[in-house]
């Protein structure tokens, strides 16, 4: 299976100069895990509920940059990538999200979430 054909296609985005608070709040009011942080426009991060742990809340404050504490550079896939060769890097990297790009365009993101569905199916 393609990740093209498993993966979320909604993906919420920021600038990195939105405060950690505001996108606490964004995650939350959407019931996400992540939100992809940009620059200028262009994706540059993902700021992840792991990041709010393990960097904001031991040894920052909500009130700064998200583009601060966002995890980079992106681990980006296509959409014709296999599901099984992108769980390979998921697990090899400890992470659970994927960015999915073609001709540098969003198209969607690949989540550990979405390979547990298809596991169950």
């Amino acid at each position: 299976m393609k990740i093209g054909e498993a993966m979320t296609k909604t993906v919420v985005m920021v600038d990195q100069k939105t405060k950690v608070k505001d996108v606490c709040k964004i995650m939350g009011e959407k019931k996400i895990g992540s939100v992809v942080v940009t620059k200028e426009g262009k994706p540059f991060g993902i700021f992840t509920e792991r990041d709010l742990l393990s960097k904001v809340l031991l040894s920052g404050s909500l009130e700064e940059e998200v583009g601060r504490y966002c995890s980079s550079p992106l681990i980006v896939v296509s959409p014709n990538y296999d599901v099984k060769e992108a769980a390979k890097i998921m697990a090899d990297l400890k992470i659970r999200r994927l960015l999915v790009m073609e001709n540098g365009e969003i198209k969607g993101i690949f989540t550990a979430s979405d390979l547990v569905r298809i596991l169950g199916r």
